[in-house]
């Protein structure tokens, strides 16, 4: 509930940058807790969830849960925080040249000239930079956490040149909630669960994820239960 209702705020609660259908939405970790939740909601809603992912590993698992295509980070060179370097010519010709071609990987899937209405924002320092840029005009890029760092640059000329919003999102409140729990009644999001944890495996938990080696989806621990089962033996 925690990563899909944070999800389902971020996508439907910020009108009128909200998801709705052919709208083009580009969803950063594609394969993790959130992402797997974004995928789906969009999806739902009619949109074009395009998931971005570390690895070809991911790319299928992101497809099987409707995003119209993957993207490999590892493909691309031009990651972290920009400084006043960006103000030289060739580093701005160097990053721009980097992050026009994350764009077109983005066009090759939506279509010629159809950047992102909405980006799917958590990873912060290493990924606003490029966010901010191929966000669409008047499109929003909202965020709820910073996994790679707190620091977040961005070249302000694309943000007040192209009327871009910038916007902080944090959990979500009743209305956002039954939202998201009415699309899992309809069984058109699933928990995405990858692997159940003992309650003294938390740590080990906490470690995968710190290592980028958790399974894709969602992970659970339990607590207060010797095993899975709803009470059955």
């Amino acid at each position: 509930m925690l990563v899909a209702a944070t999800a389902y705020r971020m996508l439907h609660h910020w009108k009128p940058n909200n998801v709705k259908k052919d709208v083009v939405v580009l969803i950063w970790g594609g394969a993790g807790g959130l992402g797997s939740m974004a995928i789906q909601i969009v999806k739902a809603a009619g949109g074009i969830p395009i998931a971005v992912v570390s690895s070809d590993g991911k790319i299928d698992f992101c497809k099987k849960l409707g995003a119209a295509g993957v993207i490999n980070r590892n493909n691309f060179k031009h990651w972290g925080p920009i400084t006043t370097e960006i103000n030289k010519p060739e580093k701005f010709a160097e990053w721009t040249k980097s992050a026009r071609e994350f764009g077109k990987a983005i066009w090759d899937i939506a279509g010629k000239g159809k950047n992102p209405q909405i980006v799917f924002e958590h990873p912060g320092e290493s990924t606003i930079p490029t966010s901010a840029f191929v966000c669409e005009t008047g499109g929003m890029i909202v965020i709820c956490a910073g996994r790679t760092g707190y620091n977040a640059s961005v070249d302000l000329r694309y943000l007040w040149m192209r009327q871009k919003r910038l916007q902080g999102s944090h959990c979500a409140n009743n209305e956002n909630c039954k939202g998201l729990n009415d699309l899992v009644i309809q069984k058109k999001v699933d928990p995405v669960l990858s692997k159940t944890f003992k309650f003294e495996e938390t740590a080990l938990s906490h470690q995968m994820m710190k290592n980028n080696s958790h399974p894709a989806g969602n992970m659970a621990i339990l607590v207060g239960a010797p095993k899975m089962g709803m009470g059955k033996k």
